[in-house]
């Protein structure tokens, strides 16, 4: 929980903002970090943690921002993370593994238009042979408007950070834009590894399952030392999932090349 009675932190801090519902046991406790001002810059103060200063709002939030996701891998990575979008539809989960720059959050949200459920655009935690989303809302840049043309309005109202180069990102909750945003831990029934194919069609088609892995093992955070419960745990993944690549060039195609590979 962040906590500030700082006009500017707050409007700053907004960007954070993650409140999705999540089917899963609650920890124990709320752990509160607190935001004050002092001597003309921001102290961020946590229980068993000595002060910290920063000297802006943007460096506010870059420090908040990797402090959330170094808490919520510490207590929720079990054994690692993927890099990867995860929805569901009709009961089914699909996840949408891609580097920067692919193209996996625009897709996401148009899958959202077509009826998908976004449980999250950025990681998952492996568990229990399947996997769980980290709560956090949708990050979309910019310059990535002019390829969401119909939600770009609604997308600009959401809270949003100036980085140190100019550049918008837009913190959008799934359901700002008309989606559920309900996270719970399962199965995964595809596995889609996504490549750029910008000005192109999109095409689809089946990758055996060690190819699927070892494409995915790249985009792996895991904790020291637990690398053999990763890998086994990826196994699993790519062994009980559908596995495909997808050249996104369309949006109106890529969805329709997951809606045929997720029914198939």
């Amino acid at each position: 929980m962040l906590r500030t009675t700082e006009r500017d932190a707050f409007e700053s801090m907004r960007f954070l903002e993650c409140n999705p519902e999540i089917a899963a046991a609650a920890p124990q406790g709320d752990l509160v970090i607190s935001v004050e001002a002092f001597h003309r810059r921001y102290r961020i103060l946590e229980e068993g943690r000595a002060p910290k200063e920063v000297i802006d709002t943007r460096s506010l939030v870059e420090h908040l921002h990797k402090r959330v996701f170094f808490l919520s891998f510490r207590h929720g990575a079990l054994p690692g993370v993927l890099h990867a979008a995860s929805l569901r539809r009709n009961g089914r989960r699909v996840l949408i593994a891609g580097g920067k720059g692919a193209g996996k959050t625009s897709l996401a949200l148009r899958l959202v238009g077509a009826g998908y459920a976004l449980e999250g655009d950025e990681h998952v935690f492996l568990q229990n042979g399947g996997v769980i989303a980290r709560p956090r809302g949708c990050r979309v840049k910019e310059p990535s408007l002019m390829l969401l043309p119909e939600l770009a309005a609604v997308i600009r109202s959401a809270p949003v950070y100036q980085d140190v180069r100019g550049w918008r990102l837009f913190n959008v909750a799934p359901t700002l834009i008309g989606g559920s945003w309900r996270i719970e831990q399962g199965g995964v029934d595809c596995l889609i590894v996504l490549h750029a194919n910008h000005g192109g069609y999109s095409s689809i088609r089946r990758l055996s399952p060690s190819v699927a892995a070892q494409a995915v093992m790249s985009d792996l955070r895991m904790q020291a030392g637990d690398r053999g419960s990763t890998v086994a745990a990826i196994a699993t993944l790519v062994t009980r999932a559908k596995t495909f690549d997808l050249s996104l060039g369309d949006y109106e195609g890529a969805v329709r090349c997951i809606d045929r590979a997720l029914d198939d």
